[in-house]
């Protein structure tokens, strides 16, 4: 008995261990699985959680604005004090600063405007002091450039293109290009600029401290061929570097790829007769993210969009009379979406900037 004894016990203790050592592994293993799991989480990277803090708005064919627009800049009635305008012609959505810059036409200056304020602050006019040479007259189109340290501006009557530093008032020369008869500016995602050239009937691209410039759309004498272009007015380009072109006289919209001979049109104008939802002497164009296109059109108090293949246009924003309400526009110009997808138009009729407010429901 005591043998059997014995042999109970032995037969304990090696269960015994058996069960400790495990226990010890397991601890062992789920402290390394904690570190691991830890480490992990610890290293991911910080650009990816950045990316996931500003989300892209994407604009569509099916996107509305809340009819009631908002007054960001100037009021109802035309005058040169800071809370006036007097028939601006194009917007500058500086999202970054938080503020829009007009080109201001009828009273020769460029304002800036901040978001929420209730006056703007001139930042370039017709009595400038030093060279008259450089004086802005009749001021058509502003942008920033890529760095957002100069504002260029199409100086319509002198015809010129100024490049304006926003930090020094001791530039020698401003005057970027000169005799140039342009109209509308744009610039590509390389910091090159565009410039829609009315009488000579094209558009040039110039690179930084280029003052030639290459004609990417029209150049062929003004007509309504495919490679030609009559008055263009306002341009777009897309990050394909495509130029989308209110081809003004031709009654049409135009798209010219990059290196392409000729253009394509997508905006066809010529029915108009058919359909008077249809364009007619487009001012203005952007593009969304899908393709669509938004227009701005002499005599019409509304913006309309047109999709891909469409020969229809949609009314988005404005009504079919002009007027001093807050749906109401008269002689709309220039157009630009800001990062939350709002649209702004230059309502020039009524001297003053309209936001209208994505709406979201």
């Amino acid at each position: 008995h005591s043998r059997k004894r014995k042999l109970i016990w032995i037969i304990c203790l090696l269960i015994f261990n058996v069960v400790i050592a495990a226990a010890v592994t397991t601890t062992v293993l789920l402290n390394k699985t904690g570190k691991e799991k830890t480490s992990t989480e610890i290293t991911i990277p910080t650009s990816t959680t950045s990316e996931q803090l500003i989300p892209s708005v994407i604009i569509d064919h099916n996107t509305k604005w809340k009819q009631n627009a908002i007054t960001v800049a100037g009021r109802l009635a035309f005058g040169n004090q800071s809370n006036e305008l007097s028939g601006p012609l194009s917007v500058y959505v500086d999202d970054d600063n938080r503020c829009i810059y007009i080109a201001d036409n009828v009273n020769n200056r460029i304002v800036k405007w901040e978001f929420g304020a209730d006056k703007g602050e001139i930042v370039q006019r017709k009595n400038q002091p030093g060279n008259p040479e450089n004086i802005l007259n009749l001021p058509r189109d502003v942008l920033l450039d890529k760095e957002k340290k100069f504002l260029i501006i199409c100086n319509f009557d002198n015809r010129q293109v100024m490049k304006w530093s926003l930090y020094s008032d001791n530039q020698v020369d401003p005057v970027m290009i000169r005799v140039i008869p342009c109209w509308g500016l744009a610039m590509d995602n390389n910091g090159d600029l565009y410039v829609s050239e009315w009488d000579k009937h094209q558009v040039r691209r110039f690179y930084d401290g280029d003052r030639q410039g290459t004609v990417v759309a029209g150049g062929n004498g003004q007509g309504n061929q495919f490679n030609q272009l009559n008055q263009p007015h306002y341009i777009f380009v897309d990050k394909d570097h495509s130029v989308y072109i209110a081809d003004y006289m031709n009654n049409r919209v135009m798209k010219w790829i990059k290196n392409a001979v000729q253009g394509s049109l997508i905006v066809p104008g010529q029915v108009f007769n058919e359909n008077p939802s249809s364009s007619v002497q487009p001012i203005s164009v952007i593009v969304d993210h899908m393709g669509n296109i938004y227009v701005s059109s002499k005599d019409s108090h509304q913006i309309t969009r047109w999709s891909p293949g469409e020969i229809e246009g949609t009314t988005v924003v404005g009504e079919k009379e002009y007027g001093w309400g807050p749906t109401q526009l008269i002689n709309p110009q220039a157009l630009s979406f800001d990062q939350q997808g709002n649209l702004y138009v230059v309502d020039s009729g009524n001297h003053r900037i309209q936001k209208f407010v994505i709406d979201r429901a």
